[in-house]
């Protein structure tokens, strides 16, 4: 823990800071001009769009596929999916934070001719709540709820309170032609990853889509152990997600959840290797 962050947990912390946004452009290959919102703050680092990143997604999504990213932030995985599974396709981005949700809105209304994405101001829960997430900055760029982390621990001393949902429930009664071409989740949820994915137990058991989830630092081989055992349950593989042009790295099984400090997996369901 850093001198300041003690500081911070102790209260003697800045006031909440707001930051603007900028258009970049980037030119792929194959896809063209594409249009990114990224965010100005000042320790959340520029994100770009690369054909390579959507040649890899293209790998397991088609035109017309629905994905749902659960902590999409600024979009940097939200646009390049939207853009995988193009205009008749739909991403689904929930973000709770309001700093980072006004980008994410941004980037929702940008390269309309090419993707389609609905941006959602919530955190996927079991039920409509109100839930305390915790920053680690007064910009609000780093954190989420650290569900069963000691505050000493992550050290995040910024709070908001954010509102939490159902994201299946909303998504089968608001978009019901859309989900049943569900095909991708991604999960970043600071460690809270099993409870977000049990709020969509249903959808994944239906559907079996791709799966990305966040393992995070501060989890314990026994909260990791039951996110893997969630995946197996169901008959999927689980890989090491490698990067954003290989999604599908070194295979791992249950006695490998401690095999790196904070990482991602990519869970492959059945019949799909």
């Amino acid at each position: 823990m850093k001198l300041k962050e003690i500081f911070y947990l102790l209260g003697f912390k800045p006031k909440v800071k707001t930051y603007g946004h900028r258009i970049d452009r980037f030119q792929l290959d194959r896809d063209g001009e594409i249009e990114f919102a990224n965010w100005e703050h000042p320790v959340c680092e520029p994100k770009s769009v690369t054909q390579a990143n959507l040649d890899a997604l293209r790998k397991f999504l088609k035109p017309g596929d629905t994905a749902i990213d659960i902590g999409a932030h600024v979009g940097d995985t939200t646009v390049p999916v939207a853009l995988a599974v193009g205009s008749e396709g739909c991403v689904f981005g929930f973000e709770p934070n309001p700093s980072v949700f006004e980008i994410l809105k941004v980037n929702a209304r940008l390269n309309p001719e090419k993707m389609r994405i609905e941006a959602l101001p919530y955190a996927a829960s079991e039920s409509a709540c109100k839930l305390k997430f915790t920053y680690s900055d007064s910009g609000l760029c780093n954190g989420g709820e650290h569900k069963g982390v000691s505050r000493w621990r992550h050290a995040h001393a910024f709070e908001i309170e954010v509102d939490g949902l159902n994201a299946e429930k909303l998504l089968r009664d608001q978009y019901p032609e859309e989900i049943q071409k569900l095909r991708y989740v991604k999960t970043d949820a600071e460690g809270a990853d099993l409870y977000v994915l049990r709020s969509i137990k249903g959808l994944i058991e239906e559907f079996r889509p791709y799966v990305r989830s966040e393992v995070y630092k501060h989890t314990s081989p026994e909260q990791r152990r039951e996110l893997f055992q969630f995946f197996l349950n169901f008959g999927y593989s689980i890989f090491e997600y490698e990067s954003s042009e290989n999604f599908q790295g070194k295979r791992l099984g249950i006695d490998d959840v401690i095999h790196a400090d904070h990482y991602d997996i990519f869970a492959v369901p059945p019949e799909s290797e």
